[in-house]
């Protein structure tokens, strides 16, 4: 990805903030601590939050950004919001789940399916 490139949109639909990062990978240190501190941002300003992630661009991630998924997770809680991820990988999911982050977030299969209706 090129320098001045954005490596996450974030756009709002109804309450639902929705971040997509630009994959493949989410794996150096810099990307994580960016994309890590907006989401945590996005999470301090809505009441309550009401985040999806949308890895549909993405293929692999480290173990570093797994850490923040589980750190969103509690914030999200604190706050009584919702975390919701959709568009994993194959790989990625089975990851979430050996992992049992699966079960801090809802896991929904695409981004149509966790917006559900929009009116």
């Amino acid at each position: 990805m090129a320098d001045g490139e954005a490596k996450f949109s974030v756009r709002k639909v109804g309450a639902v903030t929705v971040v997509r990062p630009r994959g493949p990978h989410i794996s150096e240190l810099p990307y994580i601590d960016e994309l890590g501190d907006e989401l945590e941002a996005l999470l301090a300003t809505a009441a309550p939050p009401d985040l999806l992630i949308d890895f549909a661009d993405v293929a692999f991630v480290s173990s570093s950004f797994l850490g923040k998924i589980v750190k969103l997770s509690k914030l999200t809680g604190q706050r009584g919001g919702r975390l919701r991820l959709c568009g994993l990988q194959p790989r990625f999911l089975e990851i979430l789940e050996l992992t049992q982050i699966d079960k801090l977030a809802e896991i929904c299969p695409s981004l149509d399916d966790a917006l559900g209706p929009q009116d």
